[in-house]
């Protein structure tokens, strides 16, 4: 459930933005000396190349937009993992704290125990 938490809280505006700007990087990218497509990526005949462009452009946002969201969700867990190690660690010191305002307080009355005995001979 951590994990949801900081998806919510993700930057998604600034993600679509990048997602947004994502196609005309990736044309320029591809863009031979030539000019001409490569042969493995010519659209089908009875499909207009923006079609085919496109598809295949918002496919690739898909992946990405999937990597990422595992990405959170690895990072979110590791962060819940630290997050419980430092309660444990917290937990540890506060139950040593303890232990030692007890024995202070032990350690006290006793001072008090011999110092009123001391008074009384």
């Amino acid at each position: 459930m951590a994990s949801w938490s900081w998806l919510r809280h993700a930057p998604w505006g600034e993600i679509a933005k990048a997602a947004a700007r994502v196609p005309a990087f990736v044309r320029d990218l591809r863009k031979d000396d030539d000019d001409e497509p490569a042969p493995a990526r010519q659209p089908a005949a009875d499909v207009p190349p923006d079609v085919a462009q496109l598809k295949f452009e918002l496919e690739l946002v898909k992946t990405n937009l999937e990597r990422l969201r595992v990405h959170s969700e690895s990072q979110a867990a590791a962060l819940d993992q630290q997050a419980r190690a430092l309660s444990e660690s917290f937990q540890s010191i506060s139950s040593r704290l303890r232990t030692l305002t007890w024995l202070a307080s032990a350690a006290l009355i006793a001072a008090g125990i011999a110092l009123a005995v001391a008074l009384l001979r």
